[in-house]
């Protein structure tokens, strides 16, 4: 089961790759769909949220926190944004440690408690696992990947 949630993860992670390649600087500002986020936002608030599983799982230490504030408030029209390359650089290189990373989680590691969760929470609720935390991540991906499809390709 860990083997085909890897595997739906690193296809997504591929797809989402894809799209942002494809849509590249020139829809950089521009929102998804009318009133909805801006593409370059979408790619860094990703990129925050998958360097934050780095810590939840126990991975290693996140890289990218001086981009919290621009990332994990909603946008404002008056934010100033990296550069979309180094965004998506910086999305590549990371996605691609984080799938070496999660490939070396043994499954005993997997049912164990993720970083933010406190022992006492975790005796409570032993669903509060590691897989537990990825499958959330997952579905976070999803959810944005939806706000993806919504882009008309011109």
């Amino acid at each position: 089961m860990i083997e085909q949630l890897l595997e739906v993860w690193e296809n997504k992670i591929k797809e989402t790759t894809e799209i942002f390649e494809l849509l590249g600087e020139r829809r950089a500002m521009k929102p998804v769909a009318a009133g909805k986020n801006r593409l370059i936002y979408l790619l860094g608030h990703l990129l925050v949220i998958h360097d934050g599983i780095f810590e939840t799982l126990e991975v290693g230490k996140r890289k990218y926190t001086h981009y919290d504030d621009l990332f994990l408030t909603p946008q404002h029209p008056a934010n100033v944004y990296p550069p979309y390359r180094l965004l998506l650089q910086q999305w590549i290189a990371l996605n691609e440690t984080l799938i070496f990373q999660l490939r070396h989680i043994s499954p005993d590691e997997w049912l164990s408690k993720q970083h933010y969760i406190s022992e006492m929470d975790f005796i409570l609720q032993p669903n509060k696992n590691k897989f537990h935390g990825f499958q959330c991540l997952i579905g976070h991906l999803f959810h944005h990947l939806g706000q993806l499809a919504l882009i008309q390709i011109d």
